[in-house]
């Protein structure tokens, strides 16, 4: 593009935004009331969402060996859940899922959104893993000319975000909107760089400073339907995949204003590491009624119970939630907040500690304590075992006095191998993540950081100092010795 057509781009979206921020400066002693207002009597509308969930998720394996990363569960309701709940909220009825990996496990699982939700889901498959482009770009059909949200399908957040977004969006005269978070390593992620108005100006992926700023891409957007124009022109990037963030540039060098909407001050996670899953479920957790329980405070019970049994000598501080037929034993003492399932069995003389959730059909026995952990339907750690911040999958079963070690000596994070690097989980506490349909024996001890596969049978007396694979037999081989006593 030349200089001068450049010039006329910035001038343009000069004038445009300066009629759109009259627009708003005459609106603002009204702003107060908006949330009370119908969205459907603004001049713009947004009815329409579509969701990116076809990735692998291969990050959080082996939770996702078994199944597709919105499906994971948090605060026991799968992550898609809490995006799809938020939209309905603010008036989105119209879903669009993008799927690809176990496609057939989303679809049996929501259908098309009615009976389960009161939405409308429709889907499309990405056959072909082109890049976030290439999966938009299989929305426009969807859209029909209107504009609509997309979000990325691994996002966890405040669900308020969803509407300040949109309240954004059809409040002023921009093309789209954009959701950005600050975060304190820019180098990590895609960056907006924007104007003094907030209006984006370049996008840059992983600059090698924060001479851009600090504003890093949020993965919910809102457009009109010309990035389907834009979508048609770009080429492949170096990564052989065509890029989202290629076509909006495509937009702003034609004029188009983006507004970049900071999301900072709100909780965000795009779950792409198994002990983000604790940190949702911490942020999840906390918005129970009641105070947390803590080392130097013990709140009064709140108990919550939606059809479950709690025997006498039970001991309760804070909030607990009891799903429909679980029984909470004689002699367990829980530490809310803590959520549990349908039909779980907990105790005699269990311990629960805070922000632990236990789904569907588990079983937590004699003498056994879980801290700060996730344990998933029909798994059961039956007696004198410990579980302190860790991932338990599906039909798992911990043997008698298996220990989660969750604290180097060193008092160093937790370093976590992913994808074959090793991480830096940012954590001094952190345990295992397990697979599902894994078997463990008795007196297994899982040093920190270190994983389970699916299916995977550990034996008895074993000590694990490395990732164990999925499918695999795994145990400590001694030679027993046998001498005549003198």
């Amino acid at each position: 593009m030349t200089q001068k057509s450049n010039q006329s781009n910035q001038n343009s979206q000069s004038n445009r935004y300066s009629q759109s921020n009259q627009h708003s400066q005459s609106n603002q002693h009204s702003q107060s009331n908006q949330n009370s207002q119908p969205l459907q009597k603004s001049r713009k509308v947004v009815s329409k969402a579509v969701i990116l969930a076809a990735g692998f998720g291969k990050r959080l394996a082996p939770l996702t060996e078994t199944r597709p990363k919105p499906l994971i569960a948090i605060g026991g309701k799968p992550l898609l859940s809490h995006t799809l709940e938020a939209l309905k909220n603010i008036g989105i009825k119209e879903i669009l899922l993008i799927v690809g990996y176990k496609k057939e496990q989303i679809q049996n699982f929501y259908g098309n959104g009615e009976s389960k939700l009161g939405l409308q889901i429709s889907y499309l498959d990405q056959k072909e893993f082109l890049g976030t482009g290439h999966a938009t770009q299989l929305a426009e059909s969807f859209a029909d000319n209107k504009p609509f949200m997309l979000i990325y399908g691994d996002l966890f957040m405040d669900p308020r975000i969803y509407q300040q977004i949109q309240l954004d969006y059809i409040s002023e005269k921009y093309d789209g909107v954009i959701s950005a978070k600050s975060m304190p390593d820019p180098t990590k992620w895609g960056i907006l760089q924007v104007d003094s108005r907030s209006i984006l100006q370049k996008l840059i992926e992983k600059p090698p400073d924060d001479r851009y700023g600090n504003l890093a891409n949020a993965g919910v957007y809102i457009f009109s339907s010309t990035i389907f124009d834009a979508l048609r022109q770009i080429p492949k990037s170096s990564r052989g995949e065509y890029e989202l963030t290629d076509a909006i540039t495509v937009r702003i060098n034609e004029g188009d204003i983006f507004h970049v909407f900071n999301i900072s001050d709100s909780f965000w996670s795009d779950v792409g590491h198994p002990w983000q899953l604790l940190e949702a479920t911490k942020y999840l957790l906390n918005k129970l009624p009641g105070e947390p329980t803590t080392k130097t405070t013990l709140p009064s019970p709140r108990l919550i119970n939606n059809g479950g049994n709690v025997e006498n000598f039970v001991t309760i501080h804070g909030t607990v939630v009891l799903g429909e037929n679980s029984i909470i034993k004689s002699g367990s003492y829980l530490e809310g907040p803590i959520v549990i399932g349908k039909n779980c069995v907990i105790g005699p003389n269990a311990y629960l500690r805070p922000y632990t959730v236990l789904g569907d059909y588990c079983k937590v026995g004699n003498g056994s304590e879980i801290k700060g952990s996730i344990i998933m339907n029909h798994s059961a750690i039956p007696h004198l075992s410990y579980i302190g911040d860790s991932i338990i999958g599906e039909h798992v079963n911990f043997g008698c006095g298996s220990i989660t070690a969750n604290l180097r000596l060193d008092k160093q994070n937790i370093m976590m191998e992913i994808k074959g690097k090793r991480v830096n989980t940012g954590r001094r506490k952190l345990g295992t993540v397990v697979g599902d349909h894994a078997q463990l024996g008795i007196q297994v001890s899982i040093m920190p950081g270190k994983t389970i596969g699916s299916y995977a049978h550990v034996g008895s007396n074993t000590i694990i100092h490395e990732n164990v694979p999925s499918n695999s037999i795994y145990f400590d081989k001694t030679t027993p010795h046998l001498k005549n006593r003198e």
